[in-house]
């Protein structure tokens, strides 16, 4: 059962990133998008590694910052954290739990934290070695911080 139920977390996984890409969703895909990604970290906790279940955090985070919800973005991204810190994780998993972090305050319009967090999320990619692996994250942390600028302008 441990490897029908990683391979159906992973699907979900999929699934959910399939509706984040989508350019406009629809209320119902947003609910359904919401859902999946917890059903997807349901099964990593039953099956997978901490850092599977690190990725569903972080995954569930993202899905709350794209539609604005603070509370829960930020609440998946401190559970993302604090897996990162219990087991260790450096380099990209830790970044990407620093860059859940910064998308929740962006949603908050909290710029103090905001710019803390992306730091901390640059400040970790410089650990990063694999060079696909750093070419995502720095092209995330791009656009975050390219976010960040244009909603403090003032």
């Amino acid at each position: 059962m441990s490897e029908e139920t990683k391979a159906l977390a992973g699907k979900l996984f999929n699934e959910v990133w399939a509706l984040m890409d989508k350019e406009a969703r629809s209320e119902d895909e947003n609910y359904l998008m919401v859902h999946t990604a917890h059903a997807s970290l349901y099964h990593w906790i039953q099956a997978g590694t901490p850092h599977n279940v690190y990725v569903g955090e972080w995954q569930l985070s993202r899905v709350y910052a794209l539609l604005g919800n603070f509370d829960s973005c930020i609440y998946h991204g401190k559970r993302a954290l604090q897996l990162c810190e219990r087991n260790n994780f450096q380099g990209f998993a830790l970044a990407y739990a620093y860059e859940a972090l910064t998308r929740a305050y962006l949603v908050k319009g909290n710029k103090s934290e905001c710019t803390k967090y992306l730091e901390l999320a640059l400040r970790e990619t410089d650990k990063v070695q694999e060079k696909e692996s750093k070419e995502l994250l720095t092209k995330d942390l791009d656009e975050l911080q390219h976010k960040i600028m244009i909603q403090f302008m003032n």
